[in-house]
C-alpha cells in the first residue's frame, strides 16, 4: 500500500482554510510528480509480469546472426507470458523480433487450453502462435486438429487449415479451413469452416463449400451446394440454416431451391399368394420447392413446410406392401407427422396431382388426375379431402365439384357443392363426365372407383339437344343407367315450356331409351301419355332406326308419302338404308343403299333403285296388275394398299320399264334409252421418291337395249337415216396401261449457285390402250331405197373393230432469268404415237374422193409444238399523302409469248413426213387423207398455229397508316390480254378481253368484265370480217361487243331514329339468286328457316347486275337485275323480312315474298309467302326447335311449299 501515501500526504489539513500563493504552487508541484511516479511504477509493474520470458533451459547459448543476437536453447525450455506457457526441447529467440521458434514435443498451455506440435512460431508482439507438424488444439469443451493452427492467445482463436478435425459437442466437423473463436461464457467455439465442409453428429451428416456456426444463438449456417443427409434424407438447397436449442434441433430453413429425397422400400404385393409378399421395391420420395421450412420437437421431425412451386413425389405402402405413387405439387405443402412417419399432407393454393396405383396391390388400375384449391391426406385414415373447385380424372371419367372426399380403402368417392363448415366459398354442384357419354350433375354424387357404380341425388343431364333430370340416377353396369321420377324436354328454362315425364326410366348408352309411362306436359299441363316408350339413345352416332316420312299433295302425284324408310347400322364398318316414296296416282319407288367403309383402307357401296309405275289407271289400286318397273343397280369400291398402292371398281347396270310408259312419266329420250351395264376397273402404283408412277384399268360397256334398238318392230328402235351409222353393242378396253414421270431436272444438282442448264426441266409419259368394239352399222337397200341395219342378205350387219397402240408424250422447259428482271421460259412439247395399223388412201379423180384402205404393220407418228414466253414486272411509287394515305403503288406485270403448232401435211424443215396424202382437183382444190385417222393416234394436226399472246395486268396499291402499322390496300386490279395469230388467213387478232375490280372501303366489291373486237361487222351479213374497226380520223378503235357490271353491298341500323344510327357497307353480295323455278326468281324454300338476326335492328342487303352484249351491234342485248332483301326486328322475338328481284330494263317485279317468323324459345313460328309468280305459295309452320323432335309440329302448306315431285 505504499503508493496510497502519497495521495494521502495531498489532503489539506482540515482546519485550514486560507493559504499563501507560494505554499499553494508547491502543493499542486508536489501532487503532479506523486501522481506521475504512482502510474509509472504501475506500469512497469504489469509490462514485468506480461512479458515473454525464459523460465528455464539446460543449455542457452547466444549467437549474433546478421548483426542479430539470437539465443539457441535446449533441454526442458520452459517460456512463459503471462497465463501462457510454453515448453519444448529446442528453440530459437530472437529477442529483437520478440520471435520464437520451438522444436520437439512442443507444447502450450493457457487457462486449461492445451497445444501440442512439433513446431511452434510464437510472435510475442501479436500474441500469436503458428503451429505446425500435426497440432493439436483442445480443451474441456473442443478439440482441434490440422495441417497447421494458428492461436491468438488473448482472444481463444484463430485459423487452422489444411485436413481440419473439429470435435465439438458430440460433432465431428472436417474442412479445408476453420476460423473459430471461443466466447469465456459459452461452452464451446463459434466457427467459420471454408472448402468441403463435413458436419457430422450422431444421425446427420451434412456437406457443404461454407458453414457458420454461432455458438452463442446456436445457429449452423451452410453455404454453396450445401446437403444435409438425416437417416438417409437427403436435403440440399441454395442455403441451409438450421437453428439449436438446448443442443437439439429445433428449426431448419432452406429460404431457396429447397430439395429432399427420401428413400423408401418395401415389397410388392404377391400376383399368387396373399399370405406371402413379392419382390423387394426401393424408391426414392422427392420434395421441392422455392423454400422449405421444418420443425423438431425432442430432436425429432415435427412438421414440414414447402412454400412456391412446391412438388412432392411420395410412395404409398400399407403393412410394407407398395399400393402405389403420388405425384403432387401447389403453392403450399405443409406435411405433419406423428411417430416419425408422415400422418398428413396438406396442399393450399393451385394444388394438384397424379396418383398411379399399383395394378398388382390396387383394384383402381388407372391413374388418378386431381386438382382443388385445398388437399388434404389423411393417411392413417388412408382417405383424401379435395376442397374449392375440385377435379378428379379417372379413367375415361372426370369429376368436378365443390368438395370431395375419397376412401382410399372402401374405394368410394363422395361429392358435394361444399364442405358443411365452409361459409366462404359458394357452392359448386358436382358434375361427372364420362368419355363417350354427356356431363350428368346433381346435388350429391356417390361413385365405386371399384365397381363403377355410382348414384345421383336430383340429377340431371344433356343427351343431344335434350335435357334429363332425375331425383335420383344410379347406374347398373358402365352403359345402363337407371333414373327415378325422370323428366325429359329440349327447353333449356328451369320451368321448361314443355317436357315428357316418366316415374321410371332405363338408359342403355349408346343405345336405347325405355320409359314408363310417358306424359307430354305442356307448362305443368299433362296433354296425353303413352304406356311405354322406347327410344334411340345414340348420341349423335350411327345407329338402327326409322326414317320418318314427309307428306303432301300435288295434282301429278297425287296424294304422297315420301323418304319412309329404315337404316339398319349392325357395326362401325357398314350400314343399309331402305327408303319407299309413295304416290297414289304414279307409283312406289324402292331405294335400297348399302355402304361399308374400313378407314384408311377401303371403302365402297352397293345401291339398288326400283320404280314400279302404275301402266294404263291411275288408280294406285291396279299396281298389282298394271304396272312396269325400272331398275338400277351401281357397285364402287375404292381400297388403298401398302406402299402407294390402289384398287378402284365402278359397276352399273340400268334397266328400264317401256319407252311409252317411261316417257308417260316426263322422262327425256336420252333417259329412255339409256338401259347400259357399265363396268370399270383400275388399280395404280406410286413411287412418289423417283416421281413415277403407273396405272392400268379394264373397261366394258354393253347397252342392253342393242336388239331392241335394231328390231323395226321395237318401241325403242332407232331409224338410221344414211348408210354408215354406227350403234355400239360391247365397248371395251383392255388392257389400259399408263406410266408417267413427273417434272424433274435434266441435269440435277446440289449446288446452291446453279447454272442456266440446271433449272432445265421434263417429263414422260407412256401410256397403251387396246380397244375392242362390237358395233352395228347401217347400209342402203337398193331393192326398198331406205336405209337399214340389214344387208341385203338378211341379217343384221353386225361388225368388229379392234384398234390398240403405244402414245409417248415428254416436255422440256427451261426457265431463266436473264437482265436480272426478266423471266424467260421456252418449253417443247413432243408426242409420238405407235400403232399396228394405219389407212391408206386411193385417189379416186372421178368422185374426187379417197378410198379408205387399211393397211396392217407398225406405223408411227411424231407431232409437237414450241413456246416461249417472257414476263416481268414494273413498279411505280406515287407519294401522295392524303390522310391516312401515305403513298399509292402502281405494279405493271407485263407478258408476252409465242407459241407454234407446225401443219403436219405439209413438209417440214424440207422433209415430207407422209402422214396425210394431198390431192388437187382441176379447180385447184386441196383433198387430204389422213394415215392415222380412226386408229389410237387420232387425227393429224392440219391447222398451223403461230400465235402470239400478250397481257398487262395492273395493280394499284395504297399504304395506309393504321395506329403504329403501315397497311397495305389493295385499290385497284386491270388486266388486259389478247393474242396475234400469224399464220391465220384473216383476223389474226384476237379478242381484247379486260378485267376490272376494286374493293372500295374494303366492303364494297366492283367487277367489270368488257370484251372488244377488233374488226368491223358488216350488218348486211350478219358477221365479223376482215376490216379493222378504224375512227374517222383512221386510228383503230375496238368495238365493245360485252361487258358485265356487277356490286353489292349491306346497310344495317341498330336504332330506329338516332340520327347517329350506324349505316354501313358490309358484305359483297355481287352474287345473283336463282333457283329451280329458272334465272331471275326467288326459290321461297330459302325462307323457311329464316332466323332473327341478334346484332342488328335492321339489314337491307342490295346486289346490282348490269350485262350488255353487241356481238350484232345493231341488235345489242340488255339485261339489268337488281335483287334486293330486307329484315327487321320488330322486337326481340319478332322479325319481318321481304325479297324481291327487279327487272330494270323491263320495269318488271319479277318476284317477291314475306317471311314473318317469331321465336318462342323452343319452339318457333314462321310464316312464309309468296303473293306472285311460279313460287307462289304460302308455308305456316309452328315447330319444336330440335331437331330430334323435329316431328312435334302443326304445318299447312300450298303452292310450291307442297313439296317436289315424286
Amino acid at each position: 500500500m505504499i503508493f496510497l501515501k502519497p495521495i494521502l500526504l495531498i489532503k489539506p489539513p482540515l482546519n485550514t482554510h486560507i493559504f499563501k500563493k507560494e505554499n499553494t504552487k508547491v502543493t499542486l508541484l508536489k501532487y503532479c510528480k506523486n501522481l506521475f511516479f504512482t502510474f509509472l511504477f504501475l506500469t512497469l509493474s504489469f509490462a514485468a509480469d506480461n512479458r515473454f520470458r525464459l523460465k528455464k533451459a539446460n543449455i542457452l547459448e547466444s549467437k549474433t546472426i546478421n548483426g542479430e543476437s539470437v539465443k539457441f536453447i535446449s533441454g526442458n525450455v520452459v517460456f512463459t507470458k503471462g497465463t501462457l506457457t510454453l515448453n519444448c526441447q529446442e528453440g530459437r529467440h530472437y529477442e529483437k523480433n520478440d520471435l520464437a521458434i520451438l522444436y520437439r514435443r512442443v507444447t502450450a498451455l493457457q487457462e486449461g487450453r492445451t497445444l501440442t506440435c512439433d513446431t511452434l512460431k510464437f510472435y510475442s508482439a501479436e500474441d500469436r502462435i503458428l503451429s505446425t507438424g500435426s497440432p493439436h488444439v483442445w480443451d474441456r469443451d473442443y478439440d482441434l486438429k490440422a495441417d497447421t493452427i494458428t492461436v491468438f492467445t488473448e482472444q481463444d482463436s484463430g485459423v487452422a487449415l489444411g485436413n481440419v478435425l473439429l470435435l465439438q459437442k458430440g460433432q465431428i466437423i472436417t474442412a479445408d479451413r476453420i476460423e473459430y473463436q471461443k466466447d469465456p461464457e459459452k461452452d464451446g467455439v463459434s466457427y467459420t469452416a471454408i472448402g468441403n465442409v463435413v458436419i457430422e453428429d450422431s444421425s446427420r451428416i451434412a456437406t457443404c463449400g461454407l458453414a457458420r456456426y454461432d455458438r452463442t444463438n446456436e445457429i449452423t449456417i451452410l453455404e454453396i451446394d450445401p446437403e444435409i443427409n438425416d437417416n438417409g434424407q437427403i436435403l440440399s438447397g441454395e442455403k441451409i440454416i438450421l437453428t439449436y436449442k438446448d443442443e437439439q434441433m429445433e428449426k431448419l430453413h432452406i429460404p431457396k431451391k429447397a430439395y429432399a429425397v427420401t428413400p423408401v422400400n418395401g415389397f410388392q404385393h404377391s400376383r399368387f399368394d396373399s399370405l406371402t409378399v413379392g419382390d423387394s421395391l426401393n424408391f426414392e420420395d422427392h420434395i421441392e420447392g422455392s423454400l422449405l421450412t421444418s420443425f423438431f420437437k425432442n430432436g425429432a421431425m415435427d412438421s414440414l413446410r414447402i412454400v412456391g412451386m412446391a412438388k412432392t413425389l411420395y410412395h404409398v405402402f400399407e403393412d410394407s406392401i407398395y399400393q402405389g405413387k403420388n405425384n403432387v405439387s401447389g403453392d403450399t405443402i405443409i406435411m405433419t407427422f406423428l411417430e416419425d412417419e408422415l400422418d398428413r399432407l396438406r396442399i393450399i393454393g393451385g394444388s394438384e396431382g397424379k396418383y398411379s396405383p399399383d395394378s398388382v396391390a390396387n383394384d383402381v388400375g388407372f391413374p388418378v388426375v386431381y386438382s382443388a384449391d385445398k388437399i388434404q391426406y389423411r393417411l392413417k385414415d388412408e382417405e383424401t379431402d379435395f376442397e374449392g373447385k375440385a377435379i378428379i380424372k379417372h379413367e375415361k371419367t372426370n369429376l368436378e365439384a365443390g368438395f370431395v372426399t375419397v376412401n382410399w380403402q372402401s374405394n368410394m368417392l363422395n361429392a358435394y357443392p361444399k364442405l358443411e363448415s365452409d361459409t366462404v366459398n359458394a357452392p359448386q354442384f358436382p358434375v361427372i363426365k364420362e368419355k363417350g357419354k354427356d356431363p350428368m350433375s346433381g346435388d350429391a354424387m356417390t361413385y365405386n372407383l371399384e365397381t363403377k357404380k355410382g348414384r345421383v341425388i336430383k340429377g340431371h343431364t344433356k343427351a343431344d339437344d335434350g335435357f334429363y333430370t332425375g331425383s335420383q340416377i344410379r347406374n347398373e353396369t358402365t352403359k345402363v343407367f337407371y333414373i327415378e321420377n325422370s323428366t325429359y324436354t329440349t327447353c333449356d328454362l328451369d320451368t321448361a315450356h314443355f317436357h315428357f315425364e316418366s316415374k321410371k326410366m332405363k338408359v342403355i348408352q349408346n343405345d336405347l331409351v325405355i320409359a314408363r309411362p310417358i306424359i307430354l306436359h305442356l307448362g305443368q299441363i299433362p296433354i296425353f301419355g303413352i304406356p311405354l316408350g322406347i327410344f334411340p339413345h345414340k348420341g349423335g352416332q350411327r345407329h338402327s332406326g326409322w326414317i320418318m316420312p314427309s307428306y303432301g299433295e300435288s295434282n301429278k302425284r297425287g296424294q304422297y308419302l315420301s323418304g319412309l324408310g329404315f337404316f339398319w347400322a349392325p357395326s362401325d364398318y357398314w350400314d343399309s338404308k331402305f327408303l319407299v316414296d309413295f304416290g297414289d296416282k304414279e307409283g312406289a319407288l324402292f331405294k335400297l343403299n348399302n355402304v361399308y367403309r374400313n378407314r384408311y383402307k377401303f371403302n365402297g357401296g352397293l345401291s339398288i333403285r326400283n320404280q314400279q309405275y302404275l301402266s294404263g289407271s291411275d288408280n294406285i289400286s291396279d299396281i298389282t296388275g298394271a304396272r312396269k318397273s325400272s331398275t338400277n343397280i351401281r357397285w364402287n369400291h375404292t381400297q388403298k394398299l401398302r406402299n402407294n398402292q390402289s384398287f378402284n371398281a365402278n359397276v352399273t347396270y340400268s334397266t328400264s320399264g317401256e319407252y311409252d310408259f317411261r316417257k308417260k312419266y316426263g322422262q327425256t329420250e336420252a333417259e329412255r334409252m339409256n338401259q347400259k351395264s357399265i363396268s370399270n376397273v383400275s388399280y395404280s402404283k406410286r413411287w412418289p421418291k423417283a416421281k413415277n408412277s403407273f396405272a392400268t384399268s379394264y373397261y366394258s360397256n354393253r347397252d342392253l337395249l342393242i336388239d331392241d334398238k335394231v328390231d323395226s318392230s321395237s318401241s325403242y328402235y332407232v331409224l338410221p337415216t344414211k348408210a354408215g351409222t354406227q350403234l355400239n353393242s360391247v365397248n371395251k378396253t383392255f388392257p389400259k396401261l399408263s406410266f408417267r414421270h413427273g417434272q424433274s431436272d435434266l441435269f440435277p444438282t446440289k449446288a446452291t449457285d446453279k447454272k442456266w442448264f440446271n433449272t432445265i426441266k421434263w417429263n414422260y409419259g407412256l401410256s397403251f390402250n387396246n380397244k375392242d368394239r362390237d358395233y352395228f352399222e347401217s347400209v342402203y337397200l337398193d331393192s326398198s331405197d331406205s336405209f337399214s341395219w340389214i344387208d341385203s342378205t338378211g341379217k343384221l350387219n353386225a361388225q368388229n373393230e379392234q384398234n390398240s397402240g403405244w402414245i409417248h408424250s415428254s416436255s422440256i422447259n427451261a426457265p431463266q432469268k436473264i437482265l436480272k428482271y426478266i423471266s424467260l421460259n421456252p418449253s417443247m412439247n413432243l408426242k409420238s404415237v405407235w400403232v399396228d395399223k394405219s389407212f391408206d388412201g386411193i385417189w379416186n379423180d372421178s368422185t374426187h374422193s379417197f378410198t379408205k384402205v387399211e393397211k396392217q404393220g407398225f406405223a408411227a407418228r411424231t407431232t409437237g409444238n414450241f413456246s416461249l414466253n417472257a414476263n416481268t414486272q414494273i413498279y411505280g411509287l406515287f407519294p401522295v399523302p392524303i390522310g391516312p394515305v401515305k403513298a399509292i403503288r402502281h405494279v405493271m406485270s407485263p407478258s408476252i409469248g409465242y407459241s407454234w403448232t407446225p401443219d403436219f401435211s405439209k413438209p417440214l424443215f424440207g422433209q415430207d413426213l407422209g402422214y396425210i396424202i394431198t390431192e388437187t382437183d382441176s379447180t385447184g382444190k386441196e383433198y387430204f387423207h389422213d394415215k392415222f385417222a380412226g386408229t389410237m393416234g387420232g387425227s393429224t394436226p392440219r391447222n398451223e398455229s403461230k400465235s402470239m399472246n400478250f397481257s398487262l395486268n395492273n395493280v394499284f396499291q395504297a399504304k395506309v397508316k393504321k395506329g403504329e402499322e403501315d397497311k397495305k390496300i389493295d385499290l385497284l386490279s386491270w388486266r388486259m390480254s389478247s393474242s396475234y395469230n400469224f399464220a391465220a388467213d384473216s383476223m389474226n387478232l384476237t379478242n381484247l378481253r379486260s378485267t376490272l375490280r376494286s374493293k372500295i372501303a374494303g366492303k364494297l366489291n366492283l367487277d367489270l368484265n368488257m370484251t372488244h373486237d377488233f374488226y368491223q361487222y358488216d350488218s348486211d351479213r350478219k358477221k365479223r370480217i376482215g376490216d379493222y374497226n378504224l375512227n374517222e380520223n383512221g386510228i383503230l378503235e375496238p368495238r365493245l361487243t360485252s361487258a358485265r357490271l356487277s356490286t353489292g353491298f349491306r346497310f344495317s341500323g341498330k336504332r330506329w331514329t338516332d340520327k347517329s344510327k350506324e349505316e354501313k357497307m358490309e358484305d359483297d353480295s355481287t352474287s345473283t339468286e336463282e333457283d329451280l323455278a329458272g334465272p331471275g326468281l326467288i326459290n321461297p324454300m330459302k325462307n323457311m328457316k329464316n332466323t332473327l338476326n341478334g346484332k342488328n335492328l335492321w339489314s337491307t342487303n342490295l346486289s346490282l347486275s348490269y350485262s350488255y352484249s353487241a356481238i350484232n351491234p345493231d341488235n345489242p342485248n340488255k339485261t339489268f337485275w337488281v335483287n334486293t332483301s330486307s329484315s327487321i326486328n320488330v322486337t326481340q322475338k319478332w322479325s319481318v323480312s321481304y325479297r324481291a328481284r327487279f327487272d330494270m330494263i323491263q320495269r318488271d317485279l319479277v318476284s317477291h315474298s314475306f317471311s314473318v317468323n317469331r321465336d318462342l324459345h323452343c319452339w318457333e313460328l314462321s310464316v312464309n309467302w309468296s303473293p306472285t309468280g311460279l313460287g307462289q305459295g304460302i308455308n305456316f309452320k309452328l315447330n319444336v326447335k330440335s331437331p330430334t323432335l323435329k316431328d312435334i309440329k302443326i304445318e299447312k302448306k300450298s303452292g310450291v311449299f307442297s313439296g317436289p315431285r315424286f
